[in-house]
């Protein structure tokens, strides 16, 4: 199908737009130029090649109405009239997300990227679509594309693939913000991020890293990963228009940092977060296989270390050896709270294994305490961070830092802002 059967499709679902204007995102591809001198007589190829793979990327990420039409160094995208997310907002997480995907793509590497958001007048865009012109430059543009598709000489350098797509489809998910309560300030300054959704359209909804599909492995687990992180980032930046969000706490599998080719691209697409964003951030390592070597885990979590400012290390605390992590430089354990007639029976190892933590400089945050039973056990035994239902309730956008007493005030704690 031409572009411009697809824009002429795409101008009755605009008809009904408020105002003269659409604000259209333009991604301009920088250092094209560079590349086509590298790869001299095969650069047809190669470009079609590089625009085609940055194309499947783009639609994986846009709404099921909006559009991408290729220009001549880049993209537009155009809004369908279901978009919800604000313009800029788009733009910025689109341009964050492909440079982070040009990093962690060899043949990709070496190019730039520039994203603006720009108004384009709806009668300049449709008023030609029926044009001979412009009939003709599309026709001229797919006998392009075929005639670029012939074999290579045995001779011509080999011409990098592009990237395949991922057999398993991410689901599509939103972020919730969980408070969580520090004892030593009386406050929330921290946020457990969450990414809620459903695997498949009617099926029900599903909390976590449980959310990440198991078909496609630690491929698919580690583009979940950097999902979530990219939607972090678009959020904090968001909540920050309107006071100074606290800091985030974003989730990340243990096996997407364990080995090489799954962290590469998911550190590129840290180092891409804006530097405000990224300091704001503190990685939440899931899923760590406490039987895992302990060189794998010490090189994990220095690792992670040096992405964000602090590491949370996700545990079981009957399970978990201390000693393994004694080289480790972890921030905070996190642990779940057991239910309340388990942690009846338990309490005392859970306070000693607290204060074990305590006397080796490491934190403790206590997840999902539900109920105020499990609360007022927990209390008495001193956690550093705790975060549930009986604590505060999980809002839809990141908070600034409030002070407040776990169990009290839930009612106002509980609107989501």
């Amino acid at each position: 199908m031409s572009v411009l059967s697809t824009l002429a499709r795409f101008r009755p679902k605009l008809k009904e737009a408020a105002g003269a204007k659409l604000e259209t995102t333009q991604l301009q591809l920088i250092n094209l130029d560079i590349l086509e001198a590298r790869y001299g007589s095969k650069w047809p190829r190669v470009k079609e090649r590089i625009f085609d793979t940055c194309e499947q990327f783009i639609s994986r990420r846009i709404g099921p109405d909006d559009l991408i039409l290729r220009a001549a160094n880049g993209f537009v995208v155009l809004p369908g009239p279901s978009r919800l997310e604000a313009a800029e907002t788009f733009t910025r997480r689109i341009e964050t997300e492909l440079k982070a995907f040009f990093l962690g793509t060899d043949y990709l590497a070496g190019l730039g990227l520039h994203a603006e958001t720009v108004n384009i007048a709806l009668s300049a865009l449709f008023g030609g679509v029926h044009s001979d012109p412009l009939d003709a430059a599309a026709r001229a543009h797919e006998a392009a594309h075929e005639e670029n598709a012939t074999d290579l000489d045995a001779n011509a350098e080999p011409i990098p693939p592009p990237r395949p797509r991922e057999p398993v489809r991410l689901p599509r998910f939103e972020l919730r913000f969980e408070p969580v309560w520090a004892s030593a300030t009386g406050f929330a300054a921290l946020s457990l991020v969450r990414p809620v959704g459903r695997m498949r359209g009617d099926g029900p909804l599903v909390r976590g890293h449980a959310l990440s599909p198991s078909e496609g492995g630690a491929a698919i687990r580690m583009e979940f990963d950097r999902e979530v992180l990219m939607a972090a980032g678009s959020a904090w930046w968001d909540a920050a228009g309107y006071g100074t969000p606290g800091a985030l706490a974003v989730p990340v599998h243990f096996e997407t940092l364990v080995t090489a080719k799954y962290r590469l691209p998911y550190m590129a697409a840290i180092n891409a977060l804006d530097d405000k964003a990224r300091s704001a951030l503190i990685l939440h390592v899931r899923g760590a296989d406490m039987d895992a070597p302990m060189g794998s885990l010490t090189e994990v979590c220095r690792l992670a270390r040096t992405l964000t400012r602090r590491i949370m290390v996700e545990v079981d605390p009957r399970t978990i050896r201390l000693e393994r992590f004694n080289d480790s430089r972890i921030d905070i354990f996190s642990v779940a709270a057991p239910a309340p007639e388990v942690f009846a029976r338990r309490s005392p190892a859970l306070a000693v294994f607290a204060a074990k933590l305590a006397r080796q400089g490491i934190m403790l945050a206590v997840e999902e305490c539900h109920d105020h039973v499990t609360l007022a056990g927990w209390l008495a035994i001193g956690p550093d961070y705790i975060s549930g239902k009986a604590v505060a309730m999980e809002r839809n956008q990141p908070a600034a830092p409030f002070r407040f007493m776990p169990g009290e005030g839930l009612e106002t704690l509980g609107d989501a802002s």
